[in-house]
């Protein structure tokens, strides 16, 4: 009999130290629970088991993973169970007061339980089913086999978990590092290739679908505007009558689906958009990146999503850069435009003042920081007889200089064939008019203002059409001068322009301007008007007409203080000697 139960011994721990070899010769945590569940369930001709571990918190609670199950069908949602487990080493399952973590082991007839420790540190639990032979429960003899081999399992299982958790870190270092080169290339690329919105876009879609997997993916934007709007999307989608506001709540990088249901979520669902990651500057949302479901429907991993926010950040600098060097383009251009404009005004403008006898006579330019139509000529037809012109060309920029151009060549053209005799100011005011309303569009006109001053006989004959009346001041009363007709270029027909006449007596003073003069504003958005003109030119008329036009230049600049001049300002004054 003690040779029996010698050799049983003998046998068993033969078998001990084989299966200790067996599972230390291997590192796979499924391979090592799995051979202890069938050994022991083997030998006690148990049916149904279970091999826990518990899952490293920061907070130390009772959740325990399924790594190794036989006999049990499980659902997906019980890989995880929380439960509290009584303090021995070894119980039954009458001893668990935790119910509802209990319901698992209740349902599928888990009667006894092993701690599996490895030193102090709890790694485990062994779970095992009835015996098959009726009215049997473990033996004193048996509850000791289990806890011998699960000691000899404890180092395995602790060296097993710790090498996966070191291939896990190593492969998330991996991927990090290969994120880094893959950030690192990007950051090349974009930087040498700023300069090219779409081509950065189209980085951004290899990026995304080469190194996750993301096929679709939209950009919407507040870029220079209130509201969000679509910059670019890689496939078709109408996004009239959409409400984007709500994309102002989304501070953090969201699924879709799990976003509060409005029209934009609808929207966005029907797109196939499944992960919303956003760019925040100032505290405020200025991008939201819409981002496809992965290819072979992957889920987003929080892994993903942080590599996802890092190139999405890098993309959007570089866009926004791209962005802005177009503007910076778009401006040089427009300074281009402004500064040919700036030349060919300036170059149709008289460059001295002509002399006319018994006259004193001045005039001043002043262009806005925005290039303006203003134009004025003093121009000598005869010994005796001078044409004074003054004009302005509505809008700004090159298309106002060009119809400036216009003008001045026609004024000049019709000079040069001057003769008292023939010449009618009505008629070729006429022809003028005919003239730019051929050439010009509908929206473009001219005020237009111009005479013929006589100083053999002291007369001034002029036609005003549509500008600013200039202010005639003689013996302390002040005369507009209003004869005419309709601005140049309205109409081409049923137009008569009207004729008045001046003369000029010793002191008298003629003062010609545009707008910029009157309605130049001040902070208030008050224009300087007409009659603060009219009260500089009687308190100054007995000065010379460079001092006249200092003083007018000099009051609109003090009344518009710290304001930007946004128009031509024009001035010229004609005084009898």
């Amino acid at each position: 009999m003690e040779i029996t139960n010698s050799l049983s011994k003998q046998l068993e721990l033969n078998s001990l130290i084989e299966f200790s070899q067996l599972i230390n010769s291997n590192l796979d945590l499924k391979f090592i629970l799995g051979n202890i569940l069938l050994s022991i369930m083997g030998k006690m001709m148990i049916t149904k088991g279970v091999v826990l571990i518990k899952k490293d918190t920061e907070d130390d609670s009772n959740i325990f993973c399924i790594e190794s199950i036989k006999g049990i069908r499980i659902e997906e949602n019980e890989k995880e169970i929380e439960i509290e487990f009584p303090k021995g080493a070894y119980f039954e399952a009458e001893e668990i007061n935790d119910t509802n973590g209990n319901q698992f082991f209740v349902k599928n007839g888990i009667q006894y339980f092993f701690k599996v420790y490895f030193g102090q540190k709890l790694l485990g639990l062994l779970c095992l089913g009835k015996k098959i032979t009726p009215h049997s429960g473990l033996s004193k003899s048996e509850i000791i086999f289990i806890e011998t081999l699960l000691n000899l399992s404890s180092s395995p299982i602790e060296n097993t978990i710790k090498f996966n958790e070191i291939t896990r870190l190593n492969d998330s270092l991996n991927s990090k590092l290969t994120q880094l080169r893959s950030m690192f290339e990007l950051s090349k690329e974009f930087n040498s290739s700023f300069l090219e919105r779409d081509k950065i876009l189209k980085l951004l879609g290899f990026t995304l679908l080469g190194n996750l997997g993301i096929r679709d993916f939209a950009i919407f934007t507040r870029y220079r505007s209130d509201n969000f709007y679509l910059l670019y999307s890689n496939k078709k989608i109408d996004t009239e009558g959409i409400d984007f506001s709500f994309f102002n709540n989304v501070k953090l990088p969201s699924l879709v689906s799990k976003i509060s249901e409005n029209d934009l979520t609808d929207f966005l669902i029907s797109k196939n958009y499944e992960l919303l990651v956003p760019t925040i500057s100032n505290n405020e949302v200025q991008n939201i990146i819409c981002l496809g479901s992965r290819l072979k429907k992957a889920p987003y991993k929080q892994s993903d999503i942080e590599y996802l926010q890092s190139i999405i950040n890098l993309s959007v600098i570089s866009i926004e850069n791209a962005l802005l060097f177009q503007e910076y383009l778009e401006k040089q251009q427009i300074e281009n435009e402004l500064r040919i404009a700036k030349d060919i005004q300036v170059a149709l403008l008289p460059k001295e003042i002509p002399q006319i006898k018994g006259y004193d006579i001045a005039a001043l330019n002043i262009s806005a920081l925005h290039v303006g139509g203003d134009y004025y000529d003093i121009i000598p037809v005869t010994e005796n007889k001078t044409a004074i012109v003054i004009a302005d060309v509505s809008g700004k920029g090159t298309p106002a200089a060009l119809l400036m151009s216009n003008i001045q060549s026609a004024v000049h053209s019709f000079l040069k064939l001057y003769d008292d005799a023939t010449f009618d100011l009505s008629t070729i005011t006429l022809k003028i008019n005919e003239l730019i309303f051929e050439n010009t569009s509908p929206e473009k006109f001219i005020t237009f203002f111009w005479g013929i001053l006589d100083n053999s006989n002291n007369t001034f004959t002029y036609i005003n059409a549509g500008h600013n009346h200039p202010v005639f001041y003689k013996n302390n009363e002040v005369k507009l001068l209003d004869k005419g007709g309709l601005m140049i270029g309205i109409m081409n027909f049923g137009i008569q322009y009207e004729t008045g006449t001046v003369n000029f007596e010793k002191d008298d003073v003629l003062v010609l301007f545009t707008d910029g003069v009157t309605e130049a504003q001040d902070s208030g958005k008050q224009e300087f008007g007409d009659e603060k003109l009219i009260e500089i030119i009687k308190g100054h008329s007995e000065k010379t007409c460079n001092e006249l036009i200092t003083e007018i230049k000099d009051s609109v600049e003090k009344f518009s203080v710290n304001c930007k001049q946004f128009d031509d300002i024009t001035l010229i004054a004609i005084k009898k000697t």
